[in-house]
């Protein structure tokens, strides 16, 4: 920065500052382009902002500023700026400043200050990844902190604090696999389920559940929420998207629901066939179906850790007490009971098959697309009325529009053991020219 310009950029954020009052009453003027890049100018503030206002309260505790205020703690501070400004802050916003502004001042966290600094992590990452080197650091004694903090602040951003959390959770169960274990027994004996009437009359359920179980519950919900459109008149339902009701003429009526409603739906027809089993008037629900990565040896010695495709790391006696209640599938598939590779024996995808396209791709592999693995359906890459195998190399998980978006368009795709790569060419699908004509 030029010395000397700081009263300069002081006064051109309160400029800014009033500028963005005063574009609410502005946005009609705006056309589709401008108005696309105001929102990419203020999504840069929101997230830039909140790191320069952390480090602006770091340099007013290191000058004593703070102290020197009537506040009685550097939150405070924060919060006192907030009101003098005329907004309201969250507490929860207030105490992510602080804890990472005082973080910053000290030596050994240079590695986050430096972060923070550059742009690369949101002070919530910041915060989390402070919390995670705490409980870490016991179990790799001859590891540096300042090592340990680079590992989540190299985390792909967009993983957020779940990609923090969940590389905490590998990090103990692959070297402090008790520490993990009693961990995770406390969570379960802290869970809890509540519930409150808000004004609009309706019942809020409030749920706080161990990884263990949140990975069955978010397993059964996502399994039984998927969009459920009307195929009433809909001759050619089989070889469509469930979504092709937004092509013109088609007779497929959408599902309207939103994904809430969807999600509230799935879990009140968990709950009825649940009571319908308890009271002998139905068959008894055969469980969720969790799928977790985990080696064999991991899962018989209770040593080491598992992982869902929904992004849960569990601990080793956690699966194996899933195990039994639940219908856990780890990745031991493709044995002699239930191959893989089909060949061409027959065209539909096997449960054993699903399952492991579903473990390596973890959602739907169209470029930019994050349909979780419930939304999405297995696609045969080269078309099985073109010669294609039902075989994990030859299979690609979709979303329904995308699977709809990939045989309309006859898009080609690269497959290999870790993963799919689309060529978005249209008309490279093998007999997509005959299925067009």
């Amino acid at each position: 920065m030029v010395p000397g310009r700081g009263p300069e950029l002081a006064a051109q954020i309160h400029q800014l500052r009033e500028a963005v009052s005063g574009l609410p009453a502005a946005l009609a003027q705006l056309g589709d382009d401008a108005l696309t890049q105001v929102m990419s100018d203020l999504m840069f503030l929101h997230t830039r902002s909140a790191q320069v206002a952390a480090l602006v309260t770091s340099d007013a505790v290191q000058r004593g500023t703070v102290a020197q205020s009537d506040a009685a703690s550097t939150q405070q501070w924060v919060i006192g700026a907030a009101t003098a400004a005329g907004c309201v802050l969250e507490p929860r916003e207030a105490h992510t400043i602080a804890v990472v502004a005082e973080a910053c001042r000290e030596r050994r966290n240079e590695v986050l200050a430096a972060a923070v600094r550059d742009g690369a992590c949101t002070l919530a990452v910041a915060k989390t990844a402070l919390h995670a080197a705490k409980k870490v650091a016991p179990v790799l004694p001859d590891a540096d902190r300042g090592e340990i903090l680079g590992w989540y602040l190299q985390l792909d951003p967009a993983l957020g604090t779940s990609g923090v959390d969940a590389l905490t959770r590998k990090i103990l169960a692959t070297y402090g696999p008790e520490k993990l274990s009693d961990e995770d027994e406390q969570l379960e004996e802290a869970e809890s389920l509540s519930w409150s009437r808000t004004p609009t009359g309706m019942l809020r359920l409030v749920a706080e559940l161990s990884p263990a179980n949140a990975a069955v519950l978010k397993a059964a919900i996502s399994a039984g929420s998927a969009p459920k459109p009307s195929t009433d008149g809909c001759a050619d339902h089989d070889r469509h998207s469930r979504d092709a009701a937004e092509e013109p003429g088609h007779d497929c009526t959408r599902d309207e629901r939103t994904p809430g409603k969807r999600r509230a739906d799935a879990l009140l027809d968990l709950i009825n066939a649940g009571a319908k089993a308890l009271t002998g008037k139905g068959c008894p629900a055969g469980g969720a179906t969790v799928l977790v990565t985990m080696g064999l040896a991991a899962l018989t010695a209770g040593v080491g850790g598992a992982s869902s495709p929904t992004g849960d790391v569990l601990d080793a006696g956690a699966s194996r007490r899933l195990a039994c209640n639940a219908n856990l599938i780890p990745v031991v598939l493709g044995g002699p009971s239930e191959p893989l590779d089909v060949g061409r024996e027959v065209r539909l995808v096997t449960g054993g098959l699903r399952s492991a396209v579903l473990l390596r791709d973890g959602g739907c592999t169209f470029p930019g697309c994050d349909r979780p693995p419930g939304f999405c359906e297995v696609h045969h890459v080269t078309p099985w009325w073109a010669g294609g195998d039902t075989s994990l190399i030859n299979s690609a998980l979709l979303c329904a529009r995308h699977h709809h978006t990939v045989h309309r368009r006859g898009y080609l795709a690269t497959v290999s053991s870790t993963g799919v790569t689309w060529h978005l060419i249209p008309g490279r699908m093998p007999g997509h020219a005959i299925t067009a004509a």
